[in-house]
């Protein structure tokens, strides 16, 4: 009777991403990757929308998937998977970024959802938002990036894993953007 529930306990865990990518490589069952999707899709979503567009990020994450779909190969473990994915993203991005030759700061409120407040209280959020992913616009790319990274939840090591830089330069990045973020508030609350 014991067994049987440290058995259950053991076969009903959680697999790591590591361990599913690993199993999409060792058999090619796509349902692995698809649990992969689920659980980081719409993190890397996230991030590359808030260094472009909603296209852009679009785009490159789709292709980072089918590079993930097409080359299963890739990983080999150096860092975790999560990090290795937005190693991905981030280089995709940037090779778009640069193959346009353009960088234009968009509003990254698109709609307004419905969450049950009043018109009033969603348009106040709604503002707020606005006024953020402006004030995130203004930070200088490398900066937002790292501060983006920071708020996905990655730490220091795995952003200088990410940015191939070292950890001082992503420690000074967020830093500034920090400081920049809390001159903008200041400046807002002052003229307020």
């Amino acid at each position: 009777m014991a067994l049987s529930f440290f058995l259950a306990g053991w076969m009903g865990a959680e697999e790591t991403a590591e361990q599913l990518f690993y199993r999409y490589q060792d058999s090619s069952n796509v349902t692995y990757l698809q649990k992969l999707f689920a659980m980081h899709g719409s993190d890397l979503y996230h991030f590359l929308l808030q260094q472009s567009d909603r296209t852009l990020a679009e785009d490159i994450s789709q292709q980072v998937w089918l590079t993930l779909l097409e080359q299963p190969g890739s990983f080999r473990g150096a860092s975790s998977f999560k990090t290795w994915l937005f190693s991905i993203g981030r280089n995709g991005l940037i090779d778009e970024l640069r193959r346009l030759k353009r960088w234009q700061p968009e509003a990254l409120l698109d709609d307004m959802s419905t969450d049950g407040h009043c018109p009033e209280q969603q348009l106040s959020r709604a503002k707020q938002q606005l006024q953020l992913g402006k004030q995130l616009q203004l930070l200088p790319f490398l900066q937002r990036e790292a501060l983006m990274l920071q708020l996905e939840g990655f730490s220091i090591a795995q952003i200088s894993d990410i940015t191939q830089q070292p950890d001082e330069t992503i420690k000074s990045r967020l830093r500034y953007a920090r400081q920049f973020l809390q001159q903008l508030a200041g400046v807002s609350d002052d003229n307020a």
